[in-house]
């Protein structure tokens, strides 16, 4: 046997009969069923289906979890040929199909064999999904290292895991539509239930991580190991050579014309497939530059995803209804007559803000058009036909207070006691904190119960309390229980976002903690600290430390259960604190012998910052030349910067 297909096929029945096996269902002897296994040993020995035992499918809180140290994060998306010109003018791009499946991510150990597969969920928690993987007969068990690395080293393979159109004619009646028959496989429970489905998925992967010793390898360190010369084509090529599909990549021209564009895109959407995408990935070639730009909290920005406008439908708004958002917006969303749309039944569409409702006058009763371009909240685009009652805009709260309008937005101001906007806020902790198990139902039943009023209760709570509560199990109140202990060390910037600050979104607040580096140091803050951060203007600082001085009580409960822990790249850079660059700013003009890149994350790591232009706080220049005509170097003379070496910068650093 040495076809790799019929291996894998081979190690799939055998975790299946292992499955029934241990859930004392066997269905073949256990001669039979060591033949079997003794077979996969010779031609795979180290195959991660020989080491599993039996407990190892038994379902737990923390094992059905993951937790992705390196955010898997979505990707901005864009209609507008323009706006995708516009990205393309800037950068030397590749193209990739956007595959209509789900984001997978595979870890493998330094002999590259998997140790784990998990889902994207909320792109920082994501669901163990391994013992379906293992029957994924297109993901590689043991990689195909030609290079030996150290035992500190792992690998992180991420991509799509789909359903071929030609596999899934066999599979159709069993799903909705194709576009739920993967989540909807890898959620069953029972992997065994699903393995010819499982045996049909493909794989096709878009990106490698590499951590050492815990931390993840920058673009530069990464391509200077696996010699890959920071292009992201050669990336893929080296994912490939381990054994996984050589996907297909275009390079695109730079500064290239609208019409030309437009015909190259839609030359690429109408190849024929056998698989569905929902748009294509252009993406920044040079790794370097790509992490250079850096990301958001939700998306990197080296990527852009072009999507085609997609199908609409006509339906007609039964309700508008509202919720109170944690900041005391008020949201709306129409309640629609369903329809079957893309792929799914939809029955509500967002409508965005108070705003959006007058200007579009929608209304129920009003005949519409509905919008699903592979987006998860579909959107109402016109009214075809107003509704017989223009609709009326709230004046009060649910909680009874007064709204004020702002801009497009309703908002309740009322700071004291609105239960919604504390509902939300609860919600908003639990999620930042990602405590599985408490949904936003459970949370609004311990707040009836009087047993939830501010997060700190949270960690009040007992087995003996759920179990006051209808629908609560011994089993479920003891998963909670065991969730909520097991989130009480919490990371500063995690923290920090869960609070639900003003201006205290995840990258802000990631920006903080790495600042100030303790709590303790947060909490001393003045805006004028922030102010002069790059991002930071005085409005935004201002609310972010007043936002922070409001909830003082609320952290001075917490820090009664939990502990905050201090920013790890914070006492990182307390190490560096006596090099003579460290909070220093430094630029570089010229040619150099070394990437700049290189220099860059050498000098993040000492708490030194690489800058674009000369000013008065600038340090010095690094200039290879004596006597150069850059405007850096004319700078630098004017403001009597010195100007050193490529050399003397290097022997300090």
């Amino acid at each position: 046997m040495t076809d790799k297909l019929e291996i894998e096929k081979l190690a799939s029945r055998l975790m299946y009969y292992k499955k029934l096996y241990y859930l004392g269902q066997s269905i073949i002897s256990d001669a039979e069923y060591d033949a079997l296994e003794d077979l996969l040993r010779t031609q795979e020995p180290n195959h991660p289906v020989l080491g599993t035992v039996g407990y190892e499918f038994d379902t737990n809180l923390e094992k059905d979890k993951v937790f992705h140290t390196i955010p898997m994060l979505s990707l901005t998306k864009t209609y507008s040929i323009q706006d995708l010109q516009s990205f393309l003018n800037k950068y030397s791009c590749i193209v990739m199909d956007k595959f209509d499946g789900m984001a997978l991510s595979l870890e493998y150990d330094y002999k590259g064999k998997l140790i784990q597969a998990s889902t994207r969920g909320n792109g920082q928690l994501g669901e163990n999904v391994t013992e379906h993987v293992l029957h994924v007969l297109s993901i590689p068990k043991n990689l195909k290292l030609s290079t030996n690395l150290p035992s500190t080293m792992k690998l992180e393979i991420r991509g799509e895991i789909y359903f071929p159109k030609s596999e899934f004619q066999k599979y159709e009646n069993q799903f909705d539509s194709l576009r739920n028959a993967v989540p909807g496989t890898l959620g069953r429970k029972n992997a065994h239930e699903v393995i010819s489905i499982l045996n049909s998925l493909k794989f096709e992967p878009y990106d490698i991580l590499c951590m050492n010793e815990g931390e993840l390898l920058n673009p530069h360190e990464f391509h200077s190991f696996f010699h890959t010369n920071h292009d992201f084509i050669k990336k893929i090529a080296l994912i490939s050579s381990f054994g996984f599909t050589n996907r297909e990549i275009i390079t695109v021209q730079k500064n290239i014309e609208v019409t030309n564009l437009d015909s190259f895109i839609q030359e690429l959407f109408n190849k024929d497939r056998d698989y569905h995408i929902d748009g294509l990935v252009f993406r920044l070639r040079d790794d370097t530059e790509w992490e250079a730009l850096g990301q958001t909290s939700h998306h990197p920005r080296g990527s852009i995803a072009f999507k085609q406008a997609g199908e609409t439908a006509e339906t007609e708004i039964l309700d508008i209804e509202i919720a109170l958002g944690r900041s005391g917006k008020v949201t709306f969303r129409a309640k629609l007559k369903p329809v079957f749309l893309s792929g799914a039944t939809i029955s509500y569409a967002t409508l965005h803000n108070a705003e959006f409702i007058e200007q579009g006058e929608f209304a129920p009763g009003a005949k519409v058009t509905l919008i699903r371009s592979g987006e998860v909240i579909p959107a109402l685009l016109s009214v075809i036909e107003k509704g017989p009652i223009p609709y009326q805009l709230p004046t009060l709260c649910l909680c009874g207070h007064k709204l004020v309008r702002q801009g497009p937005d309703l908002i309740c101001l009322e700071k004291i006691k609105c239960p919604f906007k504390d509902q939300e806020s609860l919600v908003h902790f639990v999620s930042s904190l990602g405590i599985m198990g408490v949904s936003d139902k459970i949370i609004q039943k311990l707040r009836d119960a009087g047993f939830l009023k501010e997060p700190a209760d949270l960690f009040k709570l007992t087995t003996e309390d759920l179990l006051q509560l209808e629908g609560f199990a011994e089993k479920s109140s003891e998963n909670i229980i065991k969730a909520i202990d097991g989130a009480k060390n919490i990371p500063l910037a995690k923290f920090l976002t869960a609070l639900g600050l003003k201006r205290g979104g995840a990258v802000k607040c990631q920006e903080v903690s790495k600042k100030c580096g303790s709590l303790e140091h947060v909490l001393e803050l003045k805006a004028e600290d922030l102010r002069n951060d790059k991002g930071w203007a005085e409005k935004s600082a201002t609310d972010f430390v007043e936002s922070l001085n409001e909830k003082r009580n609320v952290i001075k409960n917490l820090l009664q259960h939990v502990v905050v822990l201090h920013d790890n790249k914070a006492k990182e850079e307390l190490k560096f604190v006596s090099h003579p660059y460290h909070g220093k700013q430094i630029c570089i003009t010229g040619a150099l012998t070394k990437p700049r890149e290189q220099y860059k994350f050498a000098l993040e790591k000492i708490g030194a910052k690489l800058v674009s232009s000369v000013s008065a706080n600038t340090l010095f220049l690094v200039c290879n030349e004596t006597d150069a005509n850059s405007a850096k170097f004319k700078q630098a003379k004017k403001l009597n910067i010195s100007i050193v070496s490529e050399e003397e910068f290097s022997s300090k650093l």
